[in-house]
């Protein structure tokens, strides 16, 4: 049992949250539980708590804690070119063969991806929709209750173009419904990663298997458990898809990597045929198979591996870039003087994209005060104002960043967007048509903190198609 009485509270809890919830916290993060552990274990006592949760008896716990500690950041259409990918070029192959696709999103947080696959099967054609069966899963139960409601907020649908949003969802006062034809397409269920469940991973369960930025968290022997058993469950020749800083190299060899296009995602190896010794013969001429129609090329170099970041508050601002948010926390934490108000606006940053709205907007309000990073600390308090419903007061907060900075493009486009939704068109269009005239020149740092995943041209088609939506373009 991991609890002994020869280690301090605040490790055994550390440990059993690796060995429950897959999660690993480094040293440096420790003290980022110590709240918790307090909260959760002040009607009985630490030690009587901690022996609670190594029984067999503390699912209920645990399921609290998974809903504190699994909150992750996602939005529709993220990495677009692999799901583009997946429904093009995968999934038809498949139907093919076999009258149902099976599709499987693991740590699917509150269910923007598989409504995404849902979404791009319905939009580009090539696959039947009554064929497709997609079903995602997640050790939070608070998430999994927010994506069968299918209800969003503007933050999640930021990727996604305006035709596709009034096509296939309706405006509510709580944000925007998924349509209940799609909505009712995929199933959600509250699942554990960690947990032995054989008959759920049963061989040929799934055609393909999407586990994007989930394993990120997790130490390389739990990923390793966790990579086995999908691999597993895939049939013959299925596809894995990672997130684009994940890399299979040392945690498995049943996978080839495989790329379409900018796309980089595996399929299952076959088996190794057995050995088997014949007599020796004669050489005789070998027939050379004509080349058929491939579903990606392969790729013969190994898997690439992320590039070391940098030391110092580059490094961290190149980790937050690439979606390794524990990482970079964990650099952050190492950084001498690490309270300088470049260092406090990436904290606030993490602490945004972890969902942790409070500590963000606390680090944002104290941040206003200093010139250097005044306009990026409105930008962030209008980012969780906007992530927690209230759009007018983020419009406020948006103001007040152009206020303080009038070139900051992406404060432009975030409250051009938000107008337009008000219906307030004539501010709309100004504000968006100040966005594409200056994000040629928005600031790096900007991009990397605020781009949410896009880049210059990414931004820059986002703010054309807003203003489209304005019925005009400049």
């Amino acid at each position: 049992m991991i609890a002994t009485p020869s280690r301090p509270p605040l490790v055994r809890f550390v440990a059993l949250v690796e060995q429950r919830l897959g999660l690993h916290y480094e040293e440096g993060q420790w003290g980022e539980l110590v709240p918790l552990l307090a909260e959760r274990s002040a009607a009985c006592g630490v030690e009587r708590y901690l022996e609670q949760l190594a029984s067999q008896s503390s699912q209920a716990e645990w399921k609290a804690l998974a809903e504190r500690l699994t909150v992750g950041e996602t939005y529709f259409l993220r990495h677009p070119t692999q799901l583009e990918t997946l429904v093009d070029q995968v999934l038809p192959t498949f139907l093919r063969q076999t009258s149902t696709v099976r599709v499987l999103c693991a740590g699917c947080s509150t269910g923007e991806e598989p409504y995404s696959v849902a979404l791009l099967a319905r939009e580009r054609g090539r696959v039947d929709s009554s064929r497709l069966r997609i079903l995602g899963i997640d050790v939070n139960p608070r998430s999994i209750a927010h994506a069968r409601r299918a209800c969003y907020s503007p933050w999640s649908l930021r990727a996604v173009p305006s035709a596709m949003r009034q096509q296939w969802f309706q405006r509510t006062p709580e944000g925007f419904a998924l349509q209940p034809h799609v909505r009712d397409q995929v199933i959600f269920e509250e699942r554990n990663l960690l947990e032995e469940a054989s008959a759920f991973w049963a061989p040929g369960s799934f055609h393909a298997i999407l586990c994007r930025n989930v394993v990120l968290y997790f130490p390389q022997d739990v990923i390793r458990k966790i990579v086995a058993r999908m691999a597993q469950a895939l049939v013959p020749g299925g596809y894995l898809f990672m997130g684009p800083s994940e890399t299979l190299r040392g945690i498995s060899e049943d996978f080839e990597l495989l790329r379409g296009g900018d796309a980089f995602y595996y399929r299952l190896k076959p088996p190794a045929p057995p050995t088997v010794s014949v007599p020796r013969a004669a050489p005789v001429a070998m027939a050379t198979a004509t080349p058929t129609a491939m579903v990606a090329q392969r790729v013969a170099t190994p898997a690439p591996t992320p590039p070391p970041a940098p030391d110092g508050l580059e490094g961290v601002l190149q980790l937050l870039e690439a979606e390794r948010y524990t990482e970079a926390w964990a650099l952050l934490e190492s950084v001498p003087g690490n309270s300088s108000p470049k260092a406090q606006l990436l904290r606030a940053v993490l602490h945004l994209h972890a969902g942790r709205l409070s500590q963000a907007e606390q680090l944002g309000r104290q941040l206003v005060t200093a010139s250097a990073t005044e306009a990026p600390a409105y930008y962030l308090l209008g980012l969780c104002l906007e992530q927690s419903g209230d759009e007018a007061g983020a419009r406020g907060r948006y103001a007040a960043s152009v206020r303080a900075e009038p070139t900051f493009a992406l404060a432009h486009l975030r409250a051009g967007s938000l107008a337009r939704r008000a219906g307030d068109m004539v501010e709309a269009r100004v504000a968006l048509r100040m966005a594409v005239s200056l994000l040629p020149q928005e600031k790096p740092l900007h991009l990397s903190l605020f781009g949410g995943g896009f880049g210059r041209h990414g931004l820059m088609q986002v703010g054309l198609q807003e203003l489209q939506a304005c019925t005009e373009v400049p």
